[in-house]
């Protein structure tokens, strides 16, 4: 009954939804989802509707940028094919064109009005008075490389498979008698009394003797294994090398300053509210309203409209035409009516910021830095060529470092958390996410790519000798061994505790007398679920046995500073009728999952009804 539940997220209905997401507008940077095509015949046919391999291929490759983050920005084209990931682009090209050839065989359609209003209410192609501005949403399709002509498509789409997503998931009514016993089996809740026998409260054993200890340790040596060390030789590059190089004189400095006037010029900032309007009786009565000294407050009054706080504004942020209107007026001064193509503004100057350019002396030393980090950011990577061009004549990094005057630094040992044979992190090795990474992917005997560093730096390395994990010499880790094999010596002896106090709470004896003849306290939970470990620590193989047992039952397990005894206390049934809220989730889910269920049946009646045919031997070599 569960599995209705956890199906819940993997329905046809979600994953179109998601779908649907993934294409719309705020995505920003999905094209169209068909285009282009090439001279091949369809990698993809659905009915009517064919998708070529490049169609294909670009849409999975959209998918694995956005998921790059998620992988740490590592995310190969062919590792996301191994994962599947074109697959299901494939499969979602394949839903999507599906319900589209079902909607042109229904005849359903989204009209251009329905369309438009859709548009025009996104906040994202709003200007600043808060209405639809066509220049915005001009400007935000261009980022997003769309046309207005194929976001229009594209929108009509979605809305269309939206809708009948939409009928899908909410055609299913699921019966109380099917939901009444879900949500008791799930929603239940338990009590437990539970008493904890520390290992620490056990008395610490001998060590054992050197046969004991020896057939220990070769019955457990995979826990005592030395990991994979390399060992490293480390040419940095770093901007301190190329440092005596960089000249700038206060001459370049002053041609810097000229070219970077915007930077060091705040301009002019003005508290800005207006209202908006459209009529023009309600025009001419506000510029009457403004000669006659009314404020912006009362003229809203007067003609019904809202005032807009534009907040602390440059001239810059505001149309053109209102901006001057706007920038001549004086603090306090509320203006004529201005025509810009979002209405007629009436506008109120609040507190004005007045306009500063920072003089060359204020600035000469932050630029001449710059300058200097610019010079060596780009001497350095001269550098960098010279080092690889150096190396792919056949240079070693010895021969390389000595001609350009940089350090080899060399690591006995390094293993692939940067640690050294001691243990400890090395400090000296270079600050970067990758250089492990690199380190531990580089064939011995091998120089690795040139790679950039934090702080403008980059690195070369070789990997001179690789050591294999193996078993740390018993001579070298007694100590370890021996506290490792003391520490399970009392974790059994508590263990064996916690098993004789069980056995009395089963015979019938109270926990409080259980737990104080052993000198600890018994702890009673709070009502915890099946799924969920709120309400109680217990592990969940313990949390499982209790949902099985009756009031009574008594459980034993580990922990990790010790072993738990649980006796299960008290069952809390859930009333549905007494807990709308969750009752109403539970139906919706339910719902759900029943509609995903019709949906998938529905969508594979239309495969069998349009036909779906994939070429993938074009998938396997388009790129």
């Amino acid at each position: 009954m569960l599995d209705v539940f956890r199906k819940a997220s993997k329905t046809w209905v979600v994953k179109l939804l998601f779908a649907l997401l993934a294409l719309s507008f705020v995505a920003w940077g999905v094209g169209d989802v068909i285009r282009g095509g090439g001279n091949r015949g369809p990698a993809v046919e659905v009915g009517r509707t064919s998708v070529s391999a490049a169609e294909v291929m670009a849409e999975f490759k959209r998918e694995v940028e956005r998921m790059q983050p998620l992988f740490g920005n590592k995310l190969t084209v062919d590792d996301a094919r191994k994962m599947g990931m074109l697959d299901r682009t494939v499969d979602s090209i394949i839903t999507r064109s599906l319900i589209d050839e079902s909607a042109r065989a229904l005849g359903l359609a989204a009209s251009d009005d329905i369309i438009l209003r859709k548009v025009a209410a996104n906040p994202a192609f709003r200007g600043l008075g808060g209405q639809f501005d066509r220049e915005a949403f001009r400007a935000r399709l261009n980022r997003a490389g769309f046309n207005e002509d194929g976001f229009m498509r594209s929108e009509r789409g979605n809305m269309i498979r939206s809708q009948m997503a939409s009928a899908m998931g909410e055609a299913v009514n699921p019966p109380r008698t099917l939901v009444d016993p879900l949500l008791r089996w799930r929603e239940e809740r338990r009590v437990a009394e539970t008493i904890l026998i520390r290992d620490d409260q056990m008395a610490l054993p001998a060590a054992p003797d050197a046969a004991t200890l020896d057939t220990y340790y070769k019955d457990n040596t995979s826990r005592f294994m030395a990991p994979e060390f390399r060992a490293l030789a480390v040419l940095l590059l770093r901007p301190a090398d190329v440092a005596a190089v960089v000249d700038v004189d206060e001459m370049m400095v002053r041609d810097a300053y000229q070219q970077r006037q915007d930077e060091f010029n705040t301009p002019e900032r003005r508290q800005v509210s207006q209202i908006v309007l459209d009529e023009q009786s309600a025009v001419a009565k506000a510029a009457d309203l403004v000669t006659q000294g009314r404020d912006l407050a009362a003229i809203a009054k007067e003609l019904g409209g809202q005032i807009i706080d534009l907040g602390t504004v440059e001239k810059r942020d505001l149309p053109e035409g209102l901006a001057e209107a706007v920038f001549k007026l004086p603090a306090g001064g509320t203006g004529q009516p201005v025509k810009t193509p979002l209405g007629w503004h009436v506008v109120k100057i609040g507190a004005i910021q007045p306009g500063r350019v920072r003089p060359f002396s204020e600035v000469k030393a932050q630029i001449e830095q710059d300058l200097r980090r610019e010079k060596a950011i780009d001497a350095l990577s001269d550098l960098a060529n010279k080092v690889e061009d150096a190396l792919a004549g056949g240079a070693t990094l010895e021969e390389a470092a000595k001609r350009f005057d940089l350090k080899l630094n060399r690591f006995a040992a390094v293993d692939a958390q940067g640690r050294g044979a001691n243990g400890k992190a090395i400090a000296e090795l270079p600050k970067s996410d990758q250089f492990l990474d690199v380190a531990f992917h580089t064939d011995p005997n091998t120089e690795s790519p040139l790679t950039e560093v934090e702080n403008n730096g980059y690195f070369l390395l070789r990997v001179d000798s690789v050591t294999p994990p193996a078993p740390k010499p018993l001579a070298d880790i007694k100590a370890e061994v021996v506290a490792t094999w003391q520490a399970e010596q009392r974790h059994e002896l508590a263990r064996q505790k916690a098993g004789k106090l069980a056995d009395r709470l089963k015979a019938g004896e109270t926990a409080a007398a259980v737990a104080q003849s052993a000198g600890v306290k018994v702890e009673v939970s709070k009502p915890f679920g099946r799924e969920s470990t709120e309400g109680t620590s217990l592990p969940a193989a313990m949390v499982a046995e209790l949902f099985r047992a009756q009031p009574g039952g008594v459980v034993v397990g580990s922990q990790a500073s010790g072993t738990v005894i649980a006796r299960l206390s008290a069952v809390v049934p859930f009333v549905p009728t007494t807990n709308q809220a969750t009752t109403e989730a539970a139906i919706r889910h339910v719902a759900q999952t029943l509609g995903g269920d019709v949906a998938d049946q529905f969508v594979a009646a239309l495969n069998a009804s349009f036909g779906v045919k994939v070429d993938k031997s074009q998938l396997a070599r388009d790129e």
